[in-house]
């Protein structure tokens, strides 16, 4: 793997320029015309100072950073596409994201299901499983959820998931972060000991003991601004800093030593000192000898073998017998992606039934408190106003519970999911629709429960047939909401920005629900509100279920007090008609499919753009 004039930039806001209502953004320069290589069997380190760029350096490599880069990666000589790189390499992250209530073991299966040739047996799917797991002592915690595991564990796992393609070249992002000594020296020797079995191990690292760094076969030092400040073997690194005068202590960690002279210092001559450094390797026969393998290398690219991908089918020319193997590999269907998705969430359920019973226990004592006040309703005057404010509280609590429910728990999950995604595990479809399945038990059982308390406590009409009625809508409501939830949720980052937005717009359909506002009487040019509004559908269908029933409504003796007669009266006063039962709750399911539509697209556009790493 080698890659030659590497730059990358990123937008970042000019908070100076920026007003309320334009924002400015300027290019900033992470990366700076970075050349390099690592070789089969070799483990390589990146290090340098926080900020110098490590990540991004191996991001950009690796071909899982989304931004401006410029430069060419080449694979023997040759231009690789995305694509390809994501089936020959795997990528251990920094902070590793999943879900965490699946066992190693069970973990372990779901990546080989995910990442493993479609073709291959189950048994040559579960021996590699388990092959790994013993090859990286992970016997004894195999049936640990990954909650629970330690630090040096959890990278281990991570590890594991990428080795289940057997990958030619390994990406570890700061495998040693939060790790003891004595855990970070296991994970690195497991990572030099794949290296001297023929693989391309590359690493960012920050300040790693003297004995992690010997360990390694070649280190590339990057300095403030992404600049390169020595490639090659750390063994004559000293010398090389001993030939600019700079000389590393006797007892001093070298390492340590290395990034130290790296770091900007308030003095005015720290930054002339790492400039000096650049610019010296460079000149160095060391960095001349550099420079002599990457044109080497260039001159073997062959034009006629560029790779690239077409309508998702591979054409890649002559390519070496030893990827063919990561090209063949199919990718499990639709379906299965799908299946495993769907089993993934519900064992994230179930093994967490304190949220849920929490979260149930709320939603009875919501119900507890709305029905109690309206105990004892009776058909008069007085009557019509309770049955409204409870038909309202029924619909509006269902709605806000069911919505924000989803769009604060769902965010959490997407970061997991982006990632997942843009590492090839599944495509955004079979995610989305398995989150819509997921959401379903819950938005059918427990609008029942709170239907049953609310109808049965505060008394409303039409026995057990009307109660089963009155569940229709209530249900109709909850699921709206949830798609409602998960519209917002994609298309927002934070929860903050997502009710900054939400807020308001469930405030003007609330407003269009017919309890605020006569809608016989609404501006004509506003009327149009209430039909995209959960609001308006689901309370117009419980009042229908109420009051279509009701032929007579005795009047006040006050002869002042405005009389309505019957039930279809409730209706006609609240601009609701007797007719439109069905029309409600399709209404309903066509809320129900734009939100996730929109909120499908929405998901899908953020996969493409955030980074894989």
């Amino acid at each position: 793997l080698s890659w030659h004039n590497v730059s990358v930039w990123v937008k970042k806001k000019n908070v100076e320029k920026s007003t309320w209502f334009r924002q400015h953004h300027q290019d900033v320069r992470i990366i700076n015309k970075v050349s390099g290589l690592a070789e089969p069997g070799s483990l390589v380190a990146i290090m340098g100072p926080s900020g110098a760029g490590k990540t991004t350096l191996l991001a950009t490599i690796s071909q899982r950073l989304q931004g401006d880069v410029y430069g060419q990666i080449l694979i023997n000589g040759n231009p690789i596409t995305k694509q390809l790189m994501t089936r020959i390499s795997g990528f251990v992250p920094q902070q590793d994201l999943t879900l965490k209530s699946l066992t190693v073991l069970e973990h372990m299966q779901l990546m080989a299901r995910l990442k493993m040739d479609r073709r291959l047996r189950s048994s040559h799917r579960n021996r590699q499983v388990i092959t790994l797991i013993n090859e990286l002592g992970l016997v004894k915690c195999s049936n640990t959820r990954l909650s629970s595991l330690s630090g040096g564990e959890t990278k281990k796992v991570s590890l594991a998931v990428q080795m289940l393609t057997d990958p030619a070249l390994l990406f570890c992002d700061e495998p040693t972060t939060g790790l003891d000594s004595y855990s970070a020296g296991a994970v690195v020797e497991r990572l030099r000991s794949l290296a001297v079995r023929g693989k391309t191990v590359i690493c960012s690292i920050h300040q790693p003991t003297s004995g992690i760094f010997d360990l390694f076969h070649s280190v590339i030092l990057l300095a403030p601004g992404g600049e390169l400040a020595y490639q090659g073997d750390p063994q004559h690194a000293l010398a090389h800093f001993n030939s600019l005068n700079i000389v590393c202590p006797t007892s001093y960690n070298l390492a340590e030593f290395l990034v130290s002279q790296l770091n900007v210092t308030d003095q005015p001559e720290s930054q002339t000192k790492i400039q000096r450094i650049c610019s010296k390797y460079s000149e160095s026969e060391v960095g001349k000898e550099h420079d002599r393998k990457l044109d080497k290398l260039k001159q073997r690219k062959k034009q006629n073998n560029i790779l690239e991908m077409s309508n998702g089918i591979p054409h890649y020319g002559e390519l070496e017998d030893e990827f063919q193997k990561y090209i063949n590999i199919q990718s499990p269907r639709w379906f299965t992606q799908l299946y495993w998705l769907v089993w993934r969430s519900f064992v994230e359920i179930f093994r967490n039934p304190q949220e849920q019973i929490l979260r149930l226990a709320f939603y009875m004592f919501i119900a507890l408190l709305i029905s109690t006040p309206y105990i004892g309703m009776s058909v008069d005057q007085a009557g019509i106003q309770n049955m409204q404010g409870c038909l309202y509280l029924v619909v509006v609590e269902t709605i806000f519970t069911f919505t924000y429910s989803v769009f604060h728990t769902f965010p959490s999950e997407i970061p997991v999911l982006l990632r997942e995604i843009g590492n090839g595990l599944y495509s955004p479809g079979p995610y989305y629709i398995s989150k819509m399945i997921v959401l379903l038990p819950r938005a059918l059982l427990e609008p029942i429960i709170y239907s049953a308390m609310v109808f049965w406590i505060a008394g409303l009409f039409g026995g057990v047939m009307g109660f089963l009625q009155f569940c229709i809508p209530v249900i109709a409501c909850a699921i709206t909401a949830t798609a409602w939830g998960c519209l917002i949720s994609a298309m927002f980052e934070s929860v903050a920005t997502g009710s900054l937005i939400s807020v308001p717009i469930e405030q003007i359909c609330l407003m269009f629900c017919g309890i605020y506002l006569s809608l016989s009487d609404a501006p004509i040019h506003l009327v149009w509100i209430k039909y995209v509004s959960m609001f308006y559908y689901g309370l117009e269908a419980v009042s229908i279920l109420q009051w279509s029933e009701i032929d007579a409504i005795p009047c006040s003796d006050n002869k002042n007090v405005p009389c309505i007669s019957s039930g279809s009266g409730v209706l006609e006063n609240y601009g609701y008609n007797a007719s439109n039962f069905n029309m409600d709750l399709l209404g309903l399911g066509m809320l129900y499919c734009f939100a996730h539509l929109i909120g499908f697209v929405a998901f899908q556009k953020r996969s493409k753009k955030q980074a894989a790493y």
